[in-house]
């Protein structure tokens, strides 16, 4: 799959799963300025909680899912203080890390993440990579390395 071109404009958090993990979407879109006129329409003038709506389907070019326990991240569209369009304008981050997540990982991170509208993929990409995540362009998602099962084939 081709990333190049692609700019992140929202991050979902869709909750958390049995394991502890949070699950999140993060889109990308070639055309991220379209949404400056939709952003009426998606609640983005709103306080984001509860009102900031994710793109529709046609805004949107790819979705890459991602599930983990070794961070939390602070989504725009959570937040009661503050509206999406601030992330647009990138004002204010569309997700950030709370650093105030505890996990059971003895990780020291010098970097907390913080994600803007319009970042491009490889951006994206690479600051996660910093945390040991890939992306798996088979299955559109950001795995953490240590749960990627490699194939080991044995030389006969």
């Amino acid at each position: 799959m081709d990333t190049n071109g692609l700019k992140l404009i929202y991050v979902l958090k869709n909750g958390q799963n049995v394991k502890g993990e949070g699950i999140y979407e993060f889109i990308f879109s070639t055309n991220p300025d379209d949404l400056s006129e939709k952003a009426k329409d998606l609640n983005w003038h709103l306080p984001a909680k509860d009102n900031a709506n994710p793109p529709d389907k046609e805004d949107i070019d790819l979705v890459v899912g991602f599930k983990t326990d070794y961070f939390r991240l602070i989504c725009l569209h959570e937040l009661n203080d503050r509206k999406y369009q601030d992330g647009y304008y990138r004002i204010h981050a569309i997700a950030f890390e709370d650093e105030e997540y505890e996990n059971d990982y003895d990780i020291d991170y010098d970097d907390v993440l913080v994600f803007h509208f319009g970042e491009s993929f490889k951006d994206v990409e690479n600051k996660l990579y910093k945390r040991e995540v890939i992306f798996q362009a088979k299955s559109n998602e950001f795995t953490h390395a240590n749960k990627i099962k490699f194939n080991k084939q044995v030389a006969e």
